[in-house]
């Protein structure tokens, strides 16, 4: 997919949105629960993921 400059870069910003909403949703969900840290560990690895794809988009443009 051929994506210009205004397009990655909108689409970049949108997932790195999505992951900072991920990671607070199932961060503090995971805190609430005291021990549940399997949320704590899927919060950071699909923040983690989605930044990488983000960061991925943008690199395959410079």
């Amino acid at each position: 997919m051929q994506l210009n400059d205004e397009q990655a870069k909108h689409i970049a910003d949108t997932l790195r949105i999505a992951s900072v909403a991920e990671f607070g949703f199932f961060g503090y969900t995971g805190g609430l629960e005291r021990h549940d840290w399997l949320l704590v560990f899927l919060a950071v690895t699909i923040f983690v993921l989605i930044e990488s794809g983000a960061v991925l988009i943008m690199r395959e443009r410079a």
